[in-house]
């Protein structure tokens, strides 16, 4: 078996982002109704290192609802989700914003991530720290 000896780091630094306008009630990922695209993987691949959001305004109790596709694009497994917390803006309360980190997530050709919410009261913007090979 062959062995990679040099260290492959991403070449190519990006922010992936997307704003969620609806809501998803499929938490298999069968419906991708209200699911948006937030990264697909290159040619070369992605390694992703932050997945969040950060809600634009008044936010309901819900779930931020992350997916992986196999390398079809299609066929979507659920990965990880993030409670979202309800929460009213003011002048001195911040709206509701969470990330979660991930040390060697890797997506192959074709693979994307796809994102929604179970609850929704303002638009949901979505973000992606990725790096393309």
């Amino acid at each position: 078996m062959a062995a990679n000896t040099t260290p492959i780091f991403a070449l190519t630094p990006k922010m992936a982002v997307g704003r969620i306008t609806g809501t998803t009630t499929d938490r298999s990922g069968t419906t991708t109704t209200n699911l948006i695209t937030l990264v697909s993987a290159t040619t070369d691949g992605t390694k992703v290192t932050q997945i969040g959001y950060k809600s634009t305004g008044v936010s309901a109790l819900g779930n931020f609802l992350i997916f992986i596709s196999d390398t079809d694009g299609t066929t979507l497994r659920a990965f990880d989700e993030i409670l979202i917390s309800s929460i009213t803006p003011s002048t001195s309360v911040l709206a509701a914003r969470q990330v979660n980190f991930y040390s060697d997530l890797q997506l192959k050709s074709g693979q994307k991530i796809l994102v929604g919410v179970t609850a929704l009261t303002a638009f949901m913007d979505a973000f992606a720290q990725i790096g393309d090979f």
